[in-house]
């Protein structure tokens, strides 16, 4: 464990910024899992270089469908000026990815955070403000029907989404005010509602855990410590359903600055963002951190 990590500061040490260099051109002709890219090993790698991860912008979160047939994620352009965050999309139509495209029913004001749920029938994503400033800012659900995405309805607050496979969401929720105050936590979705925020009691806490991820299983949650340089933490569940002591992954290999976890829905992969690419790497150089 010590060789690997002393092997992955190096690879991230070779890497000014953790910034890809591959340049964007035209689409290529893309098929089988993951927008037909090689899985990664113990060593995180850039995810769809030039083509999801882009220099020309910052990239962020990511969800896939529960089948592994569509990615949802946002990016801004540098400066963020000249691009509102905004979601894009590619799928598989007759066996081979589609282009990238914004996704039309976002469209409007900055949308961010999109999550495919568990059961395939919604699309979540965070919208400030709504199209034109008229709406309230939070999580809007759009329902899957035979001809798309429906019209998205406000759904709740929070900030990032994510969900097991029973179906179980955890989001951020916040308390604003002189010092603001970040919390992750268990909330239902019923009628394309959020309700029943429970607050998770993991230490340390520091007053800002942000960007929950859960693991497919609901076995380990993934979250940020959203301070100057923040980084990852995990925290992994116990025989008595408590969650245990939060490990920092910069002790584990992770670089500080890394953020906005998720895994894949088969559970063999993690992916996150850093400074502004988005990052896959085998998922069991979290697992090997589970207590005996």
């Amino acid at each position: 464990m010590k060789m690997w990590i002393l092997v992955l500061g190096l690879f991230f040490s070779m890497l000014p910024g953790c910034r890809s260099h591959a340049q964007q051109g035209d689409f290529p002709v893309l098929k089988g899992a993951y927008l037909g890219q090689k899985p990664p090993g113990m060593m995180p790698e850039v995810f769809a270089p030039g083509i999801v991860s882009s220099p020309e912008f910052v990239d962020f979160k990511g969800s896939f469908s529960p089948g592994g047939n569509e990615y949802y994620f946002y990016r801004l352009s540098h400066p963020s000026d000249e691009l509102i965050p905004t979601i894009f999309f590619t799928k598989v139509e007759n066996g081979v990815w589609t282009k990238l495209a914004a996704l039309q029913i976002s469209q409007g004001a900055s949308a961010f955070h999109p999550c495919v749920s568990s059961d395939d029938k919604w699309l979540l994503f965070y919208w400030q403000f709504g199209p034109g400033g008229a709406q309230r800012t939070g999580f809007y659900a759009s329902a899957r029907t035979d001809t798309g995405w429906s019209v998205p309805k406000y759904a709740g607050q929070g900030m990032y989404l994510t969900s097991d496979k029973s179906g179980q969401f955890y989001t951020t929720e916040s308390v604003w005010g002189n010092q603001p105050k970040h919390y992750l936590a268990r909330v239902t979705f019923s009628n394309s509602l959020f309700t029943n925020y429970e607050r998770l009691s993991i230490n340390p806490h520091y007053g800002n855990q942000t960007h929950p991820c859960i693991a497919p299983d609901g076995s380990y949650i993934i979250f940020d410590i959203n301070v100057e340089n923040g980084s990852l933490y995990v925290s992994f569940k116990n025989k008595d359903g408590k969650w245990g002591e939060a490990i920092d992954l910069t002790r584990h290999g992770f670089e500080p600055d890394t953020r906005g976890a998720y895994i894949s829905p088969d559970g063999k992969y993690l992916f996150f963002s850093c400074k502004g690419d988005i990052w896959w790497v085998d998922s069991k150089v979290i697992e090997k951190l589970a207590p005996k």
